[in-house]
């Protein structure tokens, strides 16, 4: 049986480690799997885990009708010369686009993953009513929706997108390696962090949804207060050089190091205090999970899926999103609470454990494959009797 997995140009993040996670999981069933993505580095790492490609460029990111009617049909055409027996898509362009193709093309299962919205609580109403409109059109298409935060799930439904029948959540989950390769000391050293300061870590793509300007402001109110902070950015992206632009204004160039895309996310774990998530919209925010395993005191903004989390266990202090005000004024409270801050990782690290590990997650994913595929060899065989 063969699989396929649709992703586009997407830059690989979060949902591809996830997306890693399930192909790794349906080879161990004995089925084939491949991944439609045009990004390098997502490539790179399918090949790694040996996993098949689909180097096809007919899903791109902006909205471009005349190029994405194209890229519509000709991904159809593939998908009725493949024998795909699932075709499984993430994100909201390429969910969009392979979800209709894979209908046109006659694919027995359709999945589609949300791994968030393309808008957020903030966004204006007719954003919303938009986005909303195409995701109703696009479900109509697919057999199941998985959410990846129950929050997501009831939005979905309020919004008409899908009824519950449709749509189910599974949360993500992560792989624990919180066994750094290198000692936290050294790798501080590295950063510039000397063993009296206090590192505040975020990992990001650097894009504007993820409200990293607000932290870079945060750094510059804490000049004063908390002179020891240095804050490290892991991450790469096309706001990067605005971001710079704005640490040099805020004149924290020398208190706010930019990393780029790092592939040793567990050893700045080891090696932070506090690790800010400040993000305007997420699904289920992976960097989240993984500070969660890594068991570190975790500030980050008050939006529906991160309330979600939070709200099983104290295991963060959420602010008002796009408040720098708040973000600091929380932080400089945490900084000078060591217990709370030891309380919080603690507490995250267990709900981790409970609720979020990729094994609990691998589980559910492997359920709804074998019942979509069971529903589908019923339906097949009444239909030729």
């Amino acid at each position: 049986m063969r699989i396929l997995h649709i992703v586009g140009d997407s830059r690989f993040g979060g949902a591809g480690r996830i997306i890693l996670g399930l192909g790794r999981m349906a080879k161990s069933e004995g089925w084939e799997v491949d991944i439609l993505t045009t990004d390098p580095t997502f490539q790179l790492a399918a090949r790694r885990n040996g996993l098949g490609l689909l180097d096809l460029d007919v899903i791109r990111r902006p909205i471009r009708p005349y190029w994405d009617l194209r890229g519509l049909f000709k991904l159809r055409s593939v998908l009725k010369r493949e024998s795909y027996r699932i075709v499984h898509t993430h994100t909201s362009k390429a969910g969009f686009v392979g979800r209709l193709a894979a209908s046109m093309a006659g694919v027995p299962i359709i999945i589609h993953t949300m791994h968030g919205l393309a808008f957020h609580e903030r966004s204006a109403r007719s954003t919303r009513l938009f986005y909303s409109m195409l995701e109703r059109f696009a479900a109509r298409r697919c057999d199941r929706v998985v959410s990846v935060s129950e929050f997501h799930r009831r939005w979905a439904i309020d919004l008409g997108i899908c009824n519950g029948s449709k749509i189910l959540t599974i949360p993500n989950g992560i792989v624990d390696q919180s066994t750094a390769i290198t000692a936290p000391l050294e790798l501080r050293r590295r950063l510039g962090v000397s063993r009296k300061d206090l590192m505040i870590l975020t990992m990001a793509r650097l894009v504007p949804d993820k409200g990293l300007e607000y932290l870079i402001d945060a750094a510059a109110r804490l000049r004063l207060a908390a002179p020891h902070c240095k804050t490290v950015i892991a991450g790469d992206g096309p706001a990067r050089l605005q971001l710079e632009r704005l640490a040099c204004k805020l004149d924290v160039s020398d208190r706010v190091t930019f990393l780029g895309y790092r592939q040793d996310v567990d050893a700045l774990l080891a090696a932070c205090d506090i690790v800010v998530l400040p993000s305007l919209r997420e699904g289920l925010s992976i960097s989240l999970l993984e500070a969660m395993a890594a068991g570190k005191p975790i500030v980050a903004s008050r939006i529906g899926s991160h309330l979600e989390v939070a709200s099983q266990a104290n295991i963060a202090k959420l602010v008002t999103p796009a408040d720098a005000r708040a973000l600091s004024g929380t932080l400089l409270d945490l900084i000078r609470d060591p217990e709370m801050m030891i309380a919080l990782g603690t507490n995250a690290r267990r709900l981790y454990e409970l609720r979020y590990t990729d094994g609990r997650m691998l589980n559910a994913y492997r359920d709804l494959y074998h019942l979509l595929l069971g529903a589908n060899s019923t339906a097949t065989s009444s239909h030729a009797r």
